[in-house]
């Protein structure tokens, strides 16, 4: 035992007593904080929509769909316009006349002026003229087809316009797959910076994270343009079809033949039967068959409109067969709804205290 002179008397154990007291009034190291479990789990959640995003990405090969959807809006815009449309069915009212006047009126009146019946008339021109004849058998058939085509698109412009403007007006449909997949890697990393580093960064990310993903959609009106292109997509489904484009190409290849051989074989050669020139006989049938006249007038025009309809359904039709399964509006809710788990994610590993 030691002792301690104080004045003039001494107490036992006063220096032990000194020492522990000062060894209890040292601060003790604090521990190093952990990361919480909550923040974990929220970071995970975070890492789990963005896989989400990168599997809607793949799965629905957007990265095709965006490039094709680009290509048949590009091409397709032109023929949708009120000019193009309105032309069309100018066309297609001058084919439809002039093959009834024809019928009706050329034909029985030449034919007598040659001296045959109208059975007469229509059996030499089978013979001797076979594309006209085929021609003009078709002609009534076609122009239904294509005016029956024309209502679908011009029925169809709203919700086209609405889809043209996917994501917007001035940004293309590529950019879509692009911004879902940085979306997606940007969720990820965000997510692990939650889970394995000290603090509340990551946790702020999410939320700024979430929030464009609630956001851009919504000012971008991307929920009502994606369910347009929804809807232009299902009601073009049961006519875009490869008959529909095989019988478009025929039905332009039938006009231009029968066009071809009564402007270079046909009527020729009724005017020199008549004794007129090709000049005097194209003055006779705009005098006396006004729409006939007015179709042999316009056919090279119009044939070449109508050629540039039929390429147009042609060149796309791989483009349509890309991206016609593929729904748009639940690729556009997956983005809201995985921007709102995002926000929440974020928000419980901002406000979760460290362990």
């Amino acid at each position: 035992m030691s002792w301690v002179r104080i004045g003039a008397r001494v107490r036992p154990g006063l220096e032990e007593e000194g020492m522990s007291t000062q060894s209890d009034a040292l601060p003790k190291p604090a521990n190093p904080k952990t990361i919480s479990t909550g923040q974990r789990i929220a970071g995970g959640v975070v890492i789990l929509v963005g896989v989400v995003f990168l599997i809607v990405t793949f799965v629905n090969d957007l990265f095709a769909v965006g490039p094709a959807f680009e290509e048949l809006i590009d091409d397709f815009r032109p023929l949708l316009a009120e000019e193009s449309i309105a032309t069309a069915r100018a066309d297609l009212a001058t084919l439809e006349a002039a093959g009834e006047e024809f019928q009706t009126s050329v034909a029985p009146e030449i034919g007598q002026q040659l001296g045959m019946t109208p059975e007469e008339f229509a059996a030499m021109t089978q013979a001797e003229y076979p594309a006209v004849a085929a021609g003009m058998q078709s002609l009534p058939e076609i122009t239904q087809t294509f005016s029956g085509l024309i209502d679908t698109l011009e029925s169809q412009r709203a919700l086209f316009q609405s889809a043209d403007e996917i994501p917007t007006e001035d940004l293309p449909a590529t950019t879509v797959p692009w911004g879902i997949t940085i979306a997606g890697i940007a969720a990820i990393i965000i997510g692990l910076v939650m889970m394995f580093v000290r603090g509340r960064t990551g946790s702020i990310l999410a939320v700024v994270l979430g929030v464009g993903l609630i956001a851009v959609p919504l000012i971008l009106s991307l929920p009502q343009k994606a369910a347009d292109a929804d809807e232009l997509n299902e009601n073009l489904q049961p006519v875009y079809t490869a008959e529909l484009v095989a019988g478009a190409e025929q039905a332009v290849a039938t006009v231009a033949a029968m066009g071809t051989q009564m402007q270079t074989e046909m009527l020729p050669a009724l005017g020199q039967q008549l004794g007129l020139s090709t000049e005097e006989l194209g003055q006779f049938l705009a005098a006396n068959y006004p729409a006939t006249g007015a179709a042999l007038q316009s056919l090279e025009a119009s044939l070449e409109r109508f050629n540039g309809f039929a390429a147009t359904f042609a060149a796309n039709l791989d483009n349509y067969e890309t991206l016609k399964d593929v729904k748009l509006l639940p690729i556009v809710w997956t983005l809201i709804i995985g921007g709102v788990v995002v926000v929440l994610a974020g928000g419980v590993g901002i406000v979760v205290k460290a362990q």
